[in-house]
Parts: C-alpha cells; sequence; structure tokens
C-alpha cells in the first residue's frame, strides 16, 4: 500500500512539473480533488469478468494550461490519479487529459485519455489477475456529472486500460462507479 501511494505522488509531481503546475501553488492554478468507488473488472453485460475486490480511486484535475497547444486542442485539463484494488486485482496509477463539457449550467459529460501503469501480471495470467501484455497501458475514461453548490460534484464514471492491440495479449479491465469532486 505505501508503495502504492509513493508511486501516486511520484506521478503527480512529474506530471506537475511537466506542465509547470506546482502542487502547493495558489489554488486558482489546481481544479479538482476526487475520490470515487467502482465495481472492477466488469464485461460487457455489466458483470465481474476475472479480477474480484472493488477499487477506490482518486485524482487531481488541473486547471487548463494557457498556452496555444492546449486551446488548439480544445483546452483539456491534465488529470494524475491513482486506483487502488481492494482484494487481489490489478491496481494503477495514471496520468493523462481531461475534456470537460459543460451543459444545462450544472451537468457536464468528460472524455479523458491518457497512460497507465500497473501491478497485474505481464505474460502469465493466474487465478487472480489477468495477463495484460504490457506494463504501460492505454487509459481511456467517461463520465457523467452534476454540480452541486458551486464546489462539489457527483459524477458517475468509466474507466477503461488496455494496451490497445500493441502486444498479445490484450484483456484490459474496465471500472463503473460514482466520484465526489471538490472544486477549489
Amino acid at each position: 500500500m505505501r508503495q502504492k501511494i509513493k508511486v501516486f505522488f511520484v506521478s503527480l509531481m512529474i506530471i506537475s512539473s511537466f506542465f509547470g503546475i506546482g502542487p502547493l501553488q495558489a489554488s486558482d492554478d489546481f481544479r479538482e480533488i476526487r475520490f470515487g468507488l467502482q465495481a472492477h473488472d466488469l464485461n460487457g453485460k455489466g458483470t465481474k469478468s476475472h479480477e474480484n475486490g472493488m477499487t477506490f480511486n482518486g485524482e487531481y484535475i488541473f486547471a487548463s494550461p494557457q498556452n496555444g497547444f492546449f486551446q488548439f486542442f480544445f483546452a483539456p485539463h491534465p488529470h494524475v490519479g491513482l486506483s487502488l484494488n481492494s482484494g487481489s486485482g490489478t491496481s494503477m496509477a495514471y496520468a493523462g487529459l481531461t475534456w470537460v463539457v459543460p451543459f444545462q449550467e450544472v451537468w457536464f459529460a468528460e472524455l479523458r485519455f491518457g497512460g497507465a501503469i500497473h501491478n497485474g501480471k505481464v505474460g502469465k495470467e493466474t487465478k487472480k489477475k489477468k495477463d495484460y501484455g504490457a506494463r504501460v497501458l492505454f487509459h481511456t475514461g467517461l463520465s457523467l456529472g452534476y454540480v452541486l453548490f458551486e464546489r462539489h460534484t457527483l459524477s458517475i464514471l468509466v474507466n477503461h486500460i488496455s494496451n490497445g492491440g500493441f502486444s498479445k495479449p490484450n484483456p484490459g479491465f474496465t471500472d463503473l462507479g460514482l466520484r465526489y469532486g471538490y472544486r477549489f
């Protein structure tokens, strides 16, 4: 568990320095902190696929950098997160970009894309963990959320990781859950 927390904070520092955003800077550079709980490794029918346990998720969403590159790509928000499995399933640290689409004043939808590093198996599947074919995987996700009292958010999210077919096997996994956020 301590190792997973260290990986999360090291990832946060790397992403923060890459985007020029310090985690201890003024709150106007920081957008939102989120925490949630997800059902782990669901198949297309919404039932468990292979791995067990629930996933605890924590994530930082940064303000979109105000430079030409980010503005050209519709102002995505950099994010960094950690998903810890409560059982013997796969956990991951991830980073990437989140595009937020607000609508109806209090609703928002999100699309996310990035990369993840996981503690699952590579090279051999076991009864409790899949063989993901690679240690570093693509991380994608969708969410639908609601803003409460200007600073609080609730969202339903779907996260997926896989190697995108770049190596074999490519089972990936999908998590579905709820998340609470606080905007600074």
